[in-house]
């Protein structure tokens, strides 16, 4: 189980699609509470993320990024983000037909079952010039799954009360697209819309920055936080230069903290690119310089001395006493 949300993000004259999830896999005897859940596809200008049964959910996904990565109009963006869509339909649609009961488990209904995934599935639309937002399910009544545009979440201009709709209406001024699936879906949007009632009470907001990841790292931070989810939060965005890329969190705090990438608790010696948020301040920046408390595999498994009084610490020296700093 899960909580996603992706959403359009406003800065100043630009925007960006952002999606955020935990990252705890469950349903077994045990947690698994480093998984990535949004994956960042082939093409560049696009991601997708996924909620409910891991079994189901994760194959199809890798199958769609797969799929992108094989098919060439695809990969090079000829072809525009609706038609990627209605690939990923088709992939996913495929993907569960060929889910059967197993002969070996006795009691299992003979019938073909449905799938149990959802997915969040979104980019920038070269030909309409913005960012198109979908929840993917499956639709019991149409034996297929079926892609709704994101809702937008905004305030009714009469009684003032924040919540969803399907789309722009009068009395209502839209703060931005705002999609959201998992099990802890609905407390999710309970908690944006309260969020943000604050936030127009105290001031004159106006569009969507970082107030659903602020809710769903105050979800993992709660101590009485539902089982179903856990770990870390993580991060990717896509900007409107067709690229997409994660944003790695310092979890769970910056100050007593450890830098995550997609779930996963980052090495001292490792050397990322990628920039890292501060899940209070809520700015991003790069990394320090490697720490002393790891060393780089090559310098544990030839036993290098390692310097421990400087910001270098872990890189190995040579019989003279120097630095290599080849290893960077």
């Amino acid at each position: 189980m899960t909580i996603a949300i992706a959403w359009v993000r406003r800065i100043t004259d630009c925007e960006e699609l952002v999606f955020t999830t935990d990252s705890r896999l469950s349903g077994t005897a045990f947690d698994f509470d480093a998984c990535p859940k949004v994956l960042p596809l082939p093409r560049s200008d696009c991601a997708i993320a996924f909620a409910g049964e891991t079994d189901h959910a994760y194959p199809m996904m890798h199958q769609v990024a797969a799929a992108f990565d094989a098919h060439a109009p695809l990969r090079r963006r000829s072809m525009d983000l609706p038609a990627a869509k209605t690939h990923a339909l088709k992939v996913i649609d495929a993907m569960g037909a060929a889910i059967r009961p197993s002969p070996l488990i006795h009691g299992v209904p003979d019938a073909q079952p449905s799938p149990a995934a959802e997915f969040l599935f979104g980019g920038y639309s070269w030909v309409r010039k913005e960012f198109l937002l979908w929840t993917i399910k499956y639709s019991s009544r149409e034996k297929r799954h079926l892609a709704q545009p994101a809702p937008w979440i905004g305030i009714d201009t009469i009684t003032g009360r924040v919540g969803l709709r399907k789309r722009r209406a009068r009395n209502f001024r839209p703060i931005g697209q705002v999609a959201i699936a998992g099990d802890q879906a609905p407390k999710a949007r309970e908690e944006l819309a309260n969020l943000i009632k604050t936030k127009v009470d105290a001031s004159s907001f106006g569009k969507l920055d970082f107030e659903p990841f602020e809710v769903v790292r105050d979800m993992l931070r709660d101590p009485s936080k539902a089982h179903t989810i856990g770990g870390p939060p993580q991060v990717v965005k896509v900007y409107q230069y067709s690229d997409c890329v994660p944003l790695g969190v310092w979890w769970p705090d910056r100050g007593a903290g450890s830098p995550h990438l997609q779930g996963r608790k980052c090495f001292g010696y490792e050397r990322t690119e990628r920039f890292f948020l501060d899940p209070d301040t809520l700015i991003s920046s790069r990394l320090p310089e490697p720490r002393p408390d790891d060393r780089p595999p090559e310098s544990q498994a030839t036993g290098a001395t390692v310097h421990q009084d400087d910001n270098t610490a872990w890189l190995p020296t040579d019989a003279a006493g120097k630095r290599s700093f080849g290893l960077m």
